[in-house]
Order: C-alpha cells, then structure tokens, then sequence
C-alpha cells in the first residue's frame, strides 16, 4: 500500500489488528509477532477506495509510484490524497529503496492521446510528465475516524519507532471495499 511519504517516519509496518484498547491498536505482524500502535489526535485514518482515471481532476493532490522507461515516467500506482494530508505528506519527487520513484504533487494537466493518458503533476521543486498504462492501481484515500479501525482488519502503519518498541502512528491505512 504504497503512494506516499511523510518526512522523518520509520518504515510503513502491515499488520492485522489483534485487538484496540483506547489509543493502543495491537497488530500481528507476517513473522508472527506482534506490535503495540499508539494513535494520537493528528494521526491520519486513512480508507484506500478503488479508483478510476477519469476521477483525478485538476488540482488533485497525488502520490504517483513510477519507474523510469527510457526518459519517460511510467506510473505503477497512484493514490488521490484525502483533504487532510496536504500539509502532511511530503511534496515531493524522489528514488525510494524499491527503486521505484515516488511523486507526491498536485495534478495540473492530464493529456489523452493515442498512446494512452499522461499526468502532469506539480511539485515544489519541479514538475514531471507520467505516463498512466491502463490496468494500473488507483486508490482514493478518504478520512475516516479511528472508530472504523476493527480486530481483523489489514493495515498499514507509518509512524515514529519509540524506544520501548511501540510505534508512534502518524497514519494508518487499510483498504476500502472491492469495486463491484
């Protein structure tokens, strides 16, 4: 559940969530483990929704993962970014450790031509010109209160390790429903 990047925060951390008593969400990580979450009032609860190209409009706020073909950019995935993570996600252009390039930045052209469709997304340093192949993933991130977070859920954490283990949760993502 890639698509975006918040200045100084560990690596994202999936889970399920085993249990939530108040602020403490426990998750059960893929090695069996497990790890204590702590939710504070700015962390963002964010609900991944399917998505289609045609809803990106102008003024969009985006994280575009893409690699490098050639001099173009082509997209792998794009996440629309909910009202509240402007000001929060970090707007930029950069090589992340897959490899991949992440561009977080807001939508000022989209271009459909014969060769498929091409975002023009702007950030504070630049702007770059991504190709979008069709099939990709695309996801709106809606806001939700951290009351829809429920035992059994999948989740993704970006937030600050602690030094007694626990992890500080700047975010917390999951997916929404599958498109019917």
């Amino acid at each position: 559940m890639g698509g975006f990047a918040q200045a100084a925060v560990s690596a994202p951390v999936s889970g399920t969530i085993v249990s939530i008593n108040g602020i403490n969400v426990t998750i059960a990580l893929a090695d069996k483990t497990q790890k204590t979450v702590v939710l504070q009032a700015s962390t963002l609860v964010l609900e991944r929704d399917p998505a289609e190209l045609n809803q990106i409009q102008t003024g969009d706020a985006l994280g575009v993962t893409s690699h490098r073909s050639g001099t173009d950019m082509v997209a792998s995935s794009i996440n629309i970014f909910a009202e509240e993570m402007r000001g929060v996600v970090r707007m930029d252009q950069f090589l992340m450790a897959s490899g991949d390039w992440m561009t977080n930045g807001t939508v000022s052209g989209y271009i459909q031509s014969m060769n498929g469709h091409t975002l023009t997304v702007k950030y504070p340093s630049g702007t770059a010109m991504i190709t979008v192949p069709d099939g990709i993933p695309i996801h709106r991130l809606v806001s939700m209160k951290s009351a829809a977070l429920a035992a059994g859920m999948q989740i993704v954490v970006r937030g600050t390790a602690q030094s007694d283990g626990t992890l500080k949760a700047a975010s917390i993502s999951f997916d929404g429903p599958a498109k019917s």
